[in-house]
């Protein structure tokens, strides 16, 4: 194992490992340079050909999402990389783990272990998805978008086309009524990394204006190794108007459907946004992800 200190200037390594053996949404080189704007990113490489992302901050390390690694080499991965990196003056943090790496970690360092949280990732098949919305279960989602798109006009650009001005504002008055409502877990820096980016690292990324207004985008990408199953990363707005959350996952759903994806992964959930998110939805598949600690202080 060795520690790429720079992973920009081995992107074209680090890229053909998360092509060959990515299996999360998170395995996205851009996605995880986005995210790592708290920190200094860093990656974890072995010769045989995975790897493990993670970056270093003042609290400690925080490893991002699973091994890029095949679950039967999670073990030896792991322990390796835990063996070389966790000591007693350094806690490490675990971020959106699934099961199986998780329970290798839990077991491995069991008096080390301070669980945080964990989300709830939906999975639906979007051929269970109509578009048109029938029959009484779907009457008020009917009614409001109805409405909505009744009283306002409504706009669909190409993110990388529009004023970043305008995107970066939607982030600002995101973050503000978030914080309004109580929720701690906020992560802007990603998504001002990702308009500063002009969206590389996603296959679509789209704006919607209301009102001639830039007030919400949405933007994934394929699931590695799945090429079936689309990653709905993104879906942000600002909350200035009625329903605007509910036209803009429409609007996501839509285009997934019509792009001819099976599957959909509409990403960690807490229970009001799950909630949220599968209301288009009769039924649907679920997975965990776990975040924890690793730290030797009581």
């Amino acid at each position: 194992m060795r520690i790429v200190e720079n992973p920009v200037e081995e992107r074209e390594l680090i890229e053909s490992i998360m092509k060959k053996h990515g299996h999360t949404p998170d395995h996205n080189f851009d996605w995880l340079m986005y995210c790592s704007d708290e920190g200094e990113p860093k990656t974890a490489i072995w010769d045989d050909g995975y790897a493990v992302w993670y970056y270093k901050n003042k609290n400690g390390l925080v490893a991002v999402s699973d091994p890029i690694a095949p679950i039967n080499k999670y073990q030896e991965v792991i322990g390796e990389f835990l063996k070389t990196l966790f000591d007693p003056d350094r806690r490490i943090r675990f971020l959106d783990l699934r099961d199986e790496a998780h329970d290798i970690i839990r077991n491995l360092y069991t008096d080390n272990y301070k669980f945080d949280y964990d989300i709830v990732w939906p999975v639906v098949d979007m051929n269970l998805f109509d578009p048109e919305l029938p029959g009484g279960h779907f009457k008020d989602i009917r009614n409001a978008l109805s409405k909505f798109n009744r009283e306002h006009g409504i706009e669909i650009k190409d993110a990388t086309s529009v004023d970043r001005k305008g995107l970066h504002g939607i982030v600002d008055r995101w973050l503000d009524d978030r914080k309004k409502a109580g929720i701690e877990e906020l992560y802007p820096g990603r998504y001002h990394n990702m308009i500063d980016g002009s969206f590389r690292g996603t296959k679509s990324a789209r704006a919607m204006f209301v009102d001639g207004k830039a007030v919400g985008f949405n933007a994934g990408w394929e699931t590695p190794n799945n090429t079936s199953q689309w990653s709905a990363a993104i879906g942000l707005h600002d909350f200035s108007i009625k329903d605007l959350g509910l036209a803009l996952l429409m609007e996501d759903l839509v285009w997934i459907k019509n792009a001819g994806y099976k599957t959909c992964d509409l990403e960690g959930s807490d229970p009001q946004a799950l909630r949220f998110k599968t209301q288009f939805f009769l039924k649907f598949d679920t997975y965990k992800t776990y975040t924890f600690w690793l730290t030797n202080q009581t």
